[in-house]
Order: C-alpha cells, then structure tokens, then sequence
C-alpha cells in the first residue's frame, strides 16, 4: 500500500469521525445541506434532533468502512483492481445514507 493510499484512507476515517461529533443542533443551520437553506418556519417544522440521532452515529460507524473495506478487498483482489473497486464501494453507504434520509421530511 503506498503512502498517498494511506493518507487518502486516514483523512476520510478522520473526516467522518469529525462529521459524527461535530455537528450538532447548533451548527447544524450552517453546516448541513438542505436544512441550511430551509426558510426559519422550515427548520422549526424540521425535527432536527431526531436526523442527527440518526446522522451522528452513520458517520461515527462511516469512519471504519474505509480501512476496513480496504483490507476486505487487498486479500481479496490482486494489483489496480484494489484501489478501482475500494473507490467504487466507498459509494455505497452514501446510497443508504440517502435513501434513509428521505425519512426525514
């Protein structure tokens, strides 16, 4: 595994970890998408507590998939193919992510 891989890997792991705790009820008008541009009435309506208990542990949780999946597909897989397919997998949480965000309205 070369040094920009393990970089790469750390920086996502590190990067979820912080998503997972930093954001809160708070911060949360400006830091997440969607509900940062809902009008005050909106975000009233919003139960803002409720998706964070939801999106708070999916990134904790998140920041294992990398290095995990990457060691999944090293014994499984042999040469470029490692990199082209743990890049492509790193999707597929966001996919549940989304689909279980919609819940939220």
């Amino acid at each position: 595994m070369n040094f920009i891989l393990i970089i790469t890997i750390s920086l996502m792991s590190l990067l979820y970890l912080l998503i997972g705790f930093g954001i809160n009820k708070d911060n949360a008008k400006y830091l997440l998408a969607g509900y940062n541009t809902m009008n005050q009435e909106e975000q009233d309506r919003f139960d803002i507590e409720e998706y964070l208990s939801f999106l708070k542990p999916f990134f904790k949780k998140l920041s294992l998939y990398p290095p995990i999946t990457y060691a999944l597909c090293s014994l499984a897989l042999k040469g470029d193919t490692v990199e082209t397919v743990w890049g492509i997998i790193q999707l597929l949480p966001f996919l549940l992510f989304i689909k279980k965000s919609n819940n939220f309205k």
